[in-house]
């Protein structure tokens, strides 16, 4: 790969699950980014993390009955990024994502933290972009501590760059969140309503918010689950979202609009058990799954 924007691409990184299939329509990519971290820091270690539990799952979707097997993945290893200069890497991560988004690939980004986020939507045409983002945070704030590139801040952020958000699991905001998300028209879903609503209704108001746009990227901070289930995230907060619910929705929601998606905020440190990798590593199985099916239809 002689592309410019490929300068900081370490192609040697392990592989997810040993998959490099330079014809798959998924590309792989880590984004080892843990720099504005505030509480349980280390997801700049998922990457690797995800990558090695991969290698223990099974990779035929009976959900969607789709062999990601056959399917595969070409994982392009870890962006190399700058030890502290979190505008430099946002600026990394979007010139290696707009070249495969400009080459017709769906990007897989493995954080990290949420901030990589930003960096991605950068590097796609946003246009008619939409974004759905399962958190257990809103991520609004205009600035955190002084800072405006913050994982606190990310959708913040994308928001300005003119992306309409949606967003499922949230639990945990501050006041100023909730005041943007109204002024903006912001549309979210806390757990309980998730739970009261039942997966059809919630995925139907989803599919209605969405259904103007052109393209469609998924966020998954892994903090969005309960931590009964994801304990290993760096900021875990209780009464989140159970797998199931958050992979139904996914298979009613995802298209073939889909461009990518991340999953983000995994800290390997804080998952004694190693089951919030391994829970990441089906979520992005999954998720490929069901777009994949989608573009075949």
């Amino acid at each position: 790969m002689s592309d410019g924007r490929l300068l900081y691409l370490n192609e040697n990184s392990r592989k997810f699950a040993g998959f490099n299939k330079e014809r798959s329509p998924f590309v792989i990519i880590g984004i080892p980014m843990d720099i504005t971290s505030s509480y349980r820091p280390g997801s700049r270690f998922a990457p690797s993390s995800i990558r090695e539990s991969a290698q223990y799952i099974e990779f035929y979707s009976i959900r969607n009955d789709v062999d990601m097997g056959e399917i595969g993945f070409n994982d392009v290893g870890d962006i190399i990024l700058h030890p502290s200069n979190v505008e430099e890497n946002i600026s990394r991560i979007s010139s290696v994502i707009n070249y495969f988004h400009e080459n017709g690939k769906i990007t897989i980004s493995i954080g990290g933290e949420h901030t990589i986020t930003a960096g991605v939507i950068k590097g796609v045409k946003r246009e008619g972009l939409c974004l759905v983002s399962f958190d257990a945070h809103l991520d609004l704030r205009d600035e955190y501590m002084g800072y405006r590139y913050d994982h606190a801040c990310v959708m913040r952020r994308i928001s300005e760059y003119g992306v309409k958000i949606i967003e499922v699991g949230t639990r945990a905001v501050s006041k100023e969140e909730i005041e943007y998300a109204r002024q903006k028209g912001i549309t979210f879903f806390t757990p309980q309503q998730v739970r009261l609503l039942g997966v059809k209704e919630t995925s139907r108001r989803i599919i209605t918010s969405i259904q103007e746009c052109k393209s469609l990227y998924i966020s998954f901070d892994m903090d969005g689950i309960d931590p009964a289930y994801a304990p290993g995230v760096a900021t875990p907060e209780p009464d989140g979202l159970d797998p199931s619910t958050l992979l139904d929705i996914i298979n009613l929601i995802a298209d073939k609009r889909v461009i990518g998606f991340d999953v983000v905020e995994v800290s390997p440190s804080y998952d004694t058990s190693g089951i919030t990798s391994v829970l990441a590593s089906r979520i992005i199985l999954e998720t490929a799954a069901t777009v994949y099916k989608s573009r075949s239809l």
